[in-house]
């Protein structure tokens, strides 16, 4: 027999009922003062029986899964309901001979006469076992069918988590080969300084496509890769400076190129020339990343603009549930997104 969780508690549950039947049977007596001198067999032989009655359910339950799997919950409850009365019934009559051992004083009657008695008490006992046993299967197919359901569920929101991760990527990669193509025109050594730098991105952002969350390090490092990409694209019209504990970024977790689509969203979105640079800043501040930039909005943007913010804001509420809040004032603008505590965990939990 495989004790599985539902055999283990079906066994329990016999165990459970023999000793409720056990004592139901004696305060049966004592209430209407019935076989005084025979109180403990009557309890011994009730408990026996029932016990006996169960673990043949049970095994019923176990057999008829095994030998006839293709049998709807119908058809296997009624030839379980069946023969759990039949084989309920045959083993308390072979339990008689027991009463004689357990107390060999008392002329018991015989057997045929006794079929009746032990007709309706094996009904009885054997309907208890069968509407508890039936109450646990039920619950245990429920909790299975809620847990597959989540399962669904985490599939689902995995997938949807790597579809929008997978969206960052088409737009920066155009903007980088582009970019490139005019570098080796004008200026070839910078070219190859930022062919260096997006290798190094793109092997990063490759080598691990399946993950949902990076270590903070890791992040950064990635983010560093970009910035130099932006700095020799924009020289001195843009500065960017990062703040961030290195036990802060040994320790935490963020949703893959979250930070890295933060940055891009705000190169993207703002103004950047040498008399008016784009600042940006990147810290942070109580279990949260900051990525602060001074407003300076583009009054024309190449691609529709807000899908990589609105993206990010979906991932965390996949990932974590957590919101991303962004702030503006009359200045600056940032969106702080926050710090995980690990990269393998349901960060829901």
């Amino acid at each position: 027999m495989k004790m599985t969780p539902l055999v283990r508690e079906l066994i329990r549950y016999c165990w459970v009922l023999a000793f409720i039947a056990a004592a139901s049977a004696v305060v049966f007596m004592v209430v209407f003062r019935l076989g005084d001198g025979l109180r403990w067999e009557v309890m011994a032989m009730t408990g026996l029986r029932s016990l006996i009655s169960g673990f043949a359910n049970v095994a019923l339950i176990l057999l008829l899964r095994k030998w006839c799997p293709t049998q709807t919950t119908h058809q296997e409850r009624t030839t379980r309901y069946i023969l759990g009365y039949v084989l309920s019934f045959v083993l308390f009559t072979l339990t008689v001979p027991l009463e004689s051992v357990l107390h060999p004083s008392k002329i018991h009657p015989a057997l045929l006469d006794r079929l009746p008695g032990l007709l309706v008490v094996s009904i009885w006992n054997n309907s208890l076992v069968i509407v508890t046993h039936n109450l646990v299967i039920l619950r245990f197919e429920k909790e299975n069918a809620e847990l597959e359901n989540s399962r669904l569920k985490a599939a689902n929101l995995e997938s949807a988590n790597l579809l929008l991760k997978q969206q960052i990527h088409p737009h920066f990669l155009f903007n980088a080969l582009s970019m490139l193509k005019s570098l080796y025109k004008t200026d070839v050594p910078s070219g190859e300084a930022y062919l260096s730098h997006l290798v190094n991105f793109l092997r990063a952002s490759l080598s691990e496509p399946q993950s949902r969350v990076t270590r903070l390090a890791d992040e950064m490092k990635l983010c560093e890769d970009y910035l130099e990409m932006q700095r020799i694209r924009f020289e001195d019209a843009m500065t960017c400076h990062i703040d961030i504990p290195k036990e802060v970024l040994s320790d935490g977790f963020v949703p893959s190129f979250s930070v890295q689509s933060l940055l891009e969203n705000a190169i993207k979105h703002n103004e950047a020339t040498e008399a008016s640079p784009l600042l940006i800043r990147v810290f942070y501040r109580d279990g949260w990343i900051v990525t602060e930039n001074n407003l300076q909005i583009r009054k024309y943007i190449d691609a529709p603009s807000g899908k990589g913010l609105i993206n990010l804001i979906e991932r965390y509420r996949i990932l974590t549930g957590d919101d991303v809040i962004i702030s503006q004032e009359q200045h600056t603008f940032a969106v702080s997104i926050k710090v995980l505590s690990n990269e393998g965990s349901d960060h829901r939990g």
